[in-house]
């Protein structure tokens, strides 16, 4: 178990600088962008690679947030039930978004990007293939983040806290 704490933490660590790096390239070009427009006239390319930038970082950055557990989560009729179902629920919720991930954002994300491979990008030197690179790219970054929650759920006890039981003026809260 410990070993797949320490593969989750690893993966954490470098998707967590991955969106860093992408963000902070794309506050950089966005800067760029409008400074240059005011002074040379601009660069088109910038505005097509903030645009690619910005959805490898929303789509890697979504991968990241469901590997943190941080992703949305409705659990108000399922904290009334019995820690058994509650852990059976959990166990079928990344099950269900494991092969939506399969399913969709791999296999179906695998053949929108080799059949795109022969297209180019307009002002950049990448085919639209390997920007679509992303969508199996965090499909099985997800599949294994939902991999390590459903054996963490196998292998933990749950902990079922009712809604009178929350004290309200320890959460933190995670405003705009």
């Amino acid at each position: 178990m410990k070993v797949l704490d320490r593969i989750q933490q690893g993966l954490d660590i470098f998707l967590r600088w991955f969106c860093i790096v992408l963000f902070a390239a794309l506050v950089l070009l966005v800067v760029f962008q409008v400074v240059a427009r005011f002074t040379v006239g601009g660069n088109a390319w910038t505005e097509a690679m903030a645009r690619i930038i910005f959805i490898w970082q929303g789509i890697i950055g979504a991968a990241y947030v469901i590997g943190e557990k941080d992703d949305v989560a409705i659990d108000f009729l399922v904290r009334r039930f019995p820690p058994v179902v509650v852990k059976a629920f959990e166990i079928l919720a990344h099950t269900i978004v494991a092969v939506f991930a399969i399913w969709v954002m791999v296999m179906g994300g695998w053949q929108l990007a080799s059949r795109a491979f022969d297209q180019t990008v307009e002002l950049l030197p990448f085919s639209t293939g390997q920007l679509y690179l992303v969508l199996p790219v965090a499909g099985v970054l997800i599949t294994i983040y939902c991999l390590f929650h459903i054996v963490h759920a196998i292998t933990s006890e749950v902990k079922v806290v009712a809604e009178e039981d929350i004290d309200l003026s320890t959460i933190q809260e995670e405003g705009i």
